[in-house]
C-alpha cells in the first residue's frame, strides 16, 4: 500500500509523539469508519483521519483520544444531573 502524510500530519504527528509506524499499524490493522470521502482509522486510543483510493493512502492528520477513567466520567454525568436539577427548582 502507498502511504502518503500530508505536511499537517507529520508536523501533527511530531508534535504529538506519535511515530509514523504507529500510524502504518493503525491503518493496516485499525477498524474504520466512513466520514464523507474521508475515513477514520481507530487503533486503540489513536485515531488517524486518512484518504483511501485504491491502493493508496493519504493520511491527513492523527490524533490520539484522552485516558478515561470509567467512574471518573460518571461521575461527571451525575454532576451535571444534579446541577441541572437544581437550576430547574
Amino acid at each position: 500500500m502507498n502511504l502518503t502524510f500530508s505536511a499537517h500530519a507529520l508536523n501533527r504527528c511530531l508534535e504529538r509523539d506519535i511515530s509514523l509506524q504507529r500510524v502504518a499499524d493503525a491503518i493496516l490493522a485499525g477498524t474504520m469508519e466512513g466520514y464523507g470521502d474521508r475515513r477514520i482509522l481507530t487503533h486503540g486510543r489513536l485515531r488517524v483521519v486518512a484518504v483511501v483510493q485504491d491502493n493508496s493512502c493519504f493520511v491527513v492528520t492523527a490524533f490520539r483520544l484522552p485516558n478515561q477513567n470509567p467512574k471518573r466520567h460518571i461521575q461527571k454525568q451525575r454532576a451535571r444531573i444534579r446541577r441541572f436539577q437544581r437550576e430547574r427548582r
